[in-house]
């Protein structure tokens, strides 16, 4: 029998945070007028939520769920790996790996919890959907946090 444990628990992101995450994205999508595509993954980055709004590029979908995939996986917003490294990443995942702007982590209390990723605007256009997103989430996962400290 090993001694190490066979089991380890990690903290991720659920639905339900996901979904505070999205409607916040999309909230910040139409206030800006840029349709975007938003997806949300947990730790792993397994898709937990997806929304097109209306008028966001249908071939953004794969873009925005890469975004946040590589940003769960790589701990760090997408977008700033050198070119040659990140085309190269791209074509060795068949397109798993995005290289773009718009895609960020979920980092609560020092733990990689999920991503969101945001696609079909300028860069710029989906970072700012993208932060909207996260920040949401993690006011959530704080006010959530502060509750139960209060409760005990």
């Amino acid at each position: 029998m090993p001694s190490q444990s066979l089991t380890h628990s990690n903290q991720q992101l659920t639905y339900a945070a996901a979904a505070i995450a999205v409607e916040a994205a999309v909230a910040k999508s139409r206030e800006i007028g840029a349709p975007e595509c938003i997806a949300v993954v947990d730790a792993g980055g397994n898709l937990l939520a997806f929304a097109r709004i209306e008028g966001a590029a249908v071939l953004a979908r794969d873009p925005a769920i890469a975004k946040a995939a590589t940003s769960a996986s790589i701990g760090a917003p997408t977008g700033a790996i050198p070119f040659e490294f990140g085309a190269n990443l791209g074509l060795a995942s068949r397109g798993g790996i995005a290289n773009l702007g718009g895609g960020f982590p979920i980092v609560f209390r020092g733990v990689i919890v999920g991503a969101i990723g945001v696609g079909s605007g300028t860069t710029e256009q989906d970072v700012a959907v993208a932060e909207a997103g996260r920040d949401a989430v993690l006011a959530a996962l704080g006010a959530a946090a502060s509750d139960r400290v209060r409760a005990s």
